[in-house]
Formats: C-alpha cells, structure tokens, sequence
C-alpha cells in the first residue's frame, strides 16, 4: 500500500507508525513522508512547501514534484491547525476568524452567520491578548493555502482512502465542506489518551472510510500549557492511534 503522508515533516509520526509496522511484518507499506520541518530538525520528508500557490504564476512546482511519485493508495494528512483552532480565542471567535452576530431581540436570523469574516486590524487593538495582527494574518492565509492544496492533492490523486486531522472543534472541517464544497463522508471522533498519551486533546480524522477510533472521556494527565514548547512535540500524534488506524486501512485495501 502506498501512501502519502502530507505535513508528517515534524516528528514524522505516521512514518514511525508505518515503519513499526512494517518491522513486525504486518503490513507492507511504502510511505512517503511530504512538507517542512519549521524546527529545521529533520530529514526523513520530501521537502516541499504544501501551503505553495506558485501556479498561479506559472510555477507547478508543486505537482510536477508530486506527479513523480507512486500513485497513492492513501493520503493522510495532518495540515496546521494554528488558524482553525479555538485555541487563540478572541471576541467572537479566534485570533484569525471572526463570526459576526446578525442576530437581534426581536427576530431570528434569516441566515447563518458565516464564521469565516476576515478580522480587521483594529479587532487586535481591543483584544486583551496581544495578538499581532501581521502574524495572524500569514497564519489565516497559511492556513487556507494549506487546506486548499490538501483537498486539491486528493482531487487530482484520488487515492482509494483518504485522512484528514485536526482539532475536534476547530473551524477546519466547516471550512472544507462549506467554503470548498468538499465532503467529509467520517469525521472520526477520538481523544488521544485513549491511546496511552498525556493530553486528552479531542481530534478528528475526517475520511471517506469510518475508522471506528476510541473515544471515552478520560481525565488527562497533563495541562497543556505545561506538556511541551516545541511545535513538533505539540504536533506529534500516539503511534498506537496512528498504527490502529494504519491497521484497519490496510485490512480495508486488502479486501
């Protein structure tokens, strides 16, 4: 089974579940790892920036690079979630989308407000973190470059599976099938401490298989702001979650 593994440039969690599978004799899996390492500690990836839009320009870069490898089986990818999550939490919404209220005492909306309003500078000036307004701005525009390539990768590769993660909650899933009109047939649910780790730290991986993940609430061990600095580390993903769910995708293809 062939599979890309998009952003996997950080601790290489998929690669190392893939490897250790591959070790015991359970599988056979050909992976390859796409993206940066922002820690610039690591070489085991295809160094590629998957937020590029140089073909707007002429510059295909980007496919031309990809259209040399094996045709995927999988692609499982684990774009940043800086600009989706809940985590930067501003008035309204997060650090880099706003969700303005339409509502009023008297009627019922006609519509939904859409929580995907560009924030002015001026939101940053009132807000009470200090967020600033020319790196939240790179982190959206990142953000979107990143999601839209990764559904642009599936569309044109059309692997038999494929796996999108990111936080529980945060705005990425909305984002994808709302704004790009894309389907997300599973958004498996799961908690990583299910899976022997120290964070809780709700998390879906949207595919077009249902992966049937653990999910019971367990209390966490650690809180997050004391369980690591390092952008790779909060990244990394339990090699037991990523090997059960290379597991079942696997059993999937060999039907």
């Amino acid at each position: 089974m062939t599979v890309w593994a998009l952003f996997d440039s950080g601790n290489g969690s998929y690669l190392k579940g893939a490897n250790y599978l591959n070790h015991l004799g359970k599988v056979s899996i050909d992976i390859y790892p796409i993206g940066i390492d922002i820690e610039n500690k690591n070489n085991h990836f295809i160094n590629l920036n998957l937020a590029d839009y140089g073909r707007l320009f002429g510059d295909n870069t980007l496919f031309d690079t990809l259209d040399k490898l094996p045709k995927p089986d999988l692609i499982i990818a684990s774009p940043p979630c800086e600009s989706w999550s809940n985590a930067s939490a501003m008035n309204e919404g997060n650090a880099c989308w706003k969700q303005e209220d339409l509502s009023d005492s008297l009627f019922v909306p006609q519509r939904e407000a859409s929580m995907f309003t560009i924030r002015n500078k001026s939101d940053y000036k009132q807000a009470y973190i200090n967020y600033r307004y020319d790196r939240q701005f790179m982190k959206r525009v990142n953000g979107e470059l990143c999601a839209f390539n990764t559904i642009e990768i599936i569309k044109r590769y059309d692997p038999l599976f494929f796996i999108i993660e990111n936080p529980a909650s945060g705005r990425l899933w909305k984002y994808i099938e709302d704004v790009m009109g894309f389907k997300l047939p599973h958004l498996n649910l799961t908690r990583y401490n299910n899976y022997d780790y120290p964070l809780q730290k709700p998390t879906k991986f949207a595919s077009n298989l249902d992966l049937g993940l653990k999910n019971d609430i367990i209390k966490q061990e650690v809180e997050w702001k004391y369980f690591s600095n390092s952008y790779n580390e909060r990244s990394n993903i339990p090699q037991k979650l990523v090997i059960e769910i290379f597991e079942k995708v696997y059993e999937e293809f060999n039907r």
